[in-house]
């Protein structure tokens, strides 16, 4: 399937802080752990050491992460509030470690302190709603009463130092995912976003609202390519660094909430996910609704806004799979 004109990058996000709002780069360093500076700090329950996300607390999109290289320092800041400094890069001699869990991986990171540690909690208490939707085995079960329990912000040291470990791919030595759900880095594709939209609007189950890509909180937005064409392709090159494409990702609710403000869509009870459940379906997932890729990296350098993303190989015909036919919401 060819593109409508040369793919190109369109923009560049991280996510220091998992499931914290994102911020948007010109450009970025990527290597075998993805891309620097993403989702390298993650928030878990104190008494469990279990991942705390967006799933559960929408408002964790209000927390941003700002950081300066040369001073060294990370900070969190939210409005009306206080802000909170810590080390870019820590210390591990001076931390403590703790075996936290995300998803079904058991990990070793490092606890970053009280100071951070309270900041995050007082948060929570302050502008923390749960939402007892996604009450999986998974992530922390919790009532709609449940009050907000202390969390803790812990990091991760390179893996080539032996304590973190996360393959990324079971066939791909030495490459691993930080505090990412399921990747090192995900793709969002333009051109598959406004079909969706324009899906939405005409069908109205957006009730006349569309939703801007950061709703799926990807790496790395491409534009130049015609609608699904990502399902097909399988290893690109974006800028310097060759990417290997691993498959469409399943939607939880967070593309449902306003990553600026906080809130989550009130369609009548659906959110985008819903829509993407009844028309963006796999034989491999058939209860889920996907959009934007899992990538892992085959090389490491430096990819800008602008660069030009070549596609090297596409899936082999036999090997293609399609969506589902499309179903009633």
């Amino acid at each position: 399937m060819p593109s409508v004109s040369v793919p190109t990058v369109e923009s560049i996000r991280v996510y220091p802080i998992k499931s914290c709002h994102g911020v948007e780069l010109e450009e970025c360093q990527v290597d075998s752990l993805g891309i620097k500076h993403d989702r390298r700090f993650m928030i878990v329950y104190a008494d469990n050491n279990r991942f705390v996300t967006q799933r559960k607390f929408a408002s964790l999109a209000l927390i941003q992460p700002t950081w300066n290289e040369e001073k060294n320092t990370f900070t969190l800041s939210s409005n009306g509030r206080p802000s909170v400094t810590l080390p870019l890069q820590q210390d591990f001699n001076k931390l403590t470690k703790r075996d936290v869990i995300l998803w079904g991986s058991k990990l070793i990171a490092y606890d970053v302190g009280d100071e951070v540690a309270d900041w995050l909690t007082e948060f929570l208490k302050n502008h923390g709603q749960h939402d007892c939707r996604n009450n999986d085995d998974e992530e922390d079960p919790i009532k709609e009463n449940d009050p907000v329990r202390p969390v803790r912000l812990v990091t991760l040291d390179d893996p080539k130092q032996g304590v973190y470990n996360r393959p990324a791919h079971p066939k791909l030595n030495g490459v691993h995912c930080p505090f990412s759900d399921w990747s090192p880095i995900s793709f969002g594709f333009t051109a598959s976003l406004d079909e969706v939209n324009k899906c939405m609007l005409e069908t109205g189950f957006s009730k006349g609202n569309q939703i801007p890509m950061d709703r799926f909180r990807n790496n790395i937005t491409i534009s130049g390519t015609v609608a699904w064409e990502e399902d097909q392709w399988l290893v690109a090159k974006v800028g310097e660094v060759t990417m290997y494409i691993i498959k469409p990702i399943a939607r939880c609710n967070v593309p449902g909430i306003n990553q600026d403000t906080g809130e989550k869509e009130s369609w009548d009870g659906k959110g985008p996910t819903d829509y993407l459940k009844t028309t963006r379906k796999f034989a491999d997932q058939p209860n889920d609704g996907h959009f934007c890729c899992d990538v892992v990296p085959l090389t490491a350098g430096k990819i800008r806004v602008g660069d030009k993303v070549e596609v090297l190989e596409r899936i082999p015909e036999e090997y293609k799979q399609d969506t589902l036919p499309a179903t009633t919401a």
